[in-house]
This record gives structure tokens, C-alpha cells and sequence, in this order.
């Protein structure tokens, strides 16, 4: 076995090692545009027709909504 010196020498790379990974790994100019370019893949940029035909669907379900109450209001 080494002296105390080494010993101490060891920890404080057990110790460092770690930090030094977990800071390298978390600065976002090391995965910034992979995470960008994933969440591009996954979540394409909606089309103005899709949103539009949800919206106009939207207020042919509310139409119907609304004649069906005024239906059960005026029995």
C-alpha cells in the first residue's frame, strides 16, 4: 500500500472525476443542436390547413352542441 499522500491523491480524483464529467456533459453548447434537431423530428412544425380544420371543426361541434341544447331547453 502507498503513503497517506497517495492515498489523498486518489480520493481527490475519485472525487473530481465525476464533477468534471457532469459539468462537461451539461454545458448546452455540447448537445444543443442534438437536442434541438430530436425535438425537430419528433415535433414537426404544424401546417396553418391542419390547425385551420381543427378549428373549423371545433365550431361545427359547438354548433351542434348548442342546437341540440336549445332543442332539450325549448321541450
Amino acid at each position: 500500500m502507498g503513503k497517506w499522500q497517495l492515498e489523498v491523491f486518489r480520493m481527490g480524483i475519485y472525487m473530481t472525476f465525476p464533477v468534471l464529467l457532469f459539468h462537461y456533459f451539461n454545458l448546452p453548447e455540447n448537445y444543443e443542436e442534438k437536442v434541438i434537431q430530436f425535438k425537430r423530428e419528433m415535433f414537426p412544425p404544424e401546417k396553418p390547413e391542419a390547425q385551420q380544420k381543427i378549428a373549423d371543426l371545433k365550431k361545427i361541434f359547438q354548433e351542434r352542441r348548442e342546437a341540440e341544447l336549445k332543442k332539450i331547453v325549448e321541450q
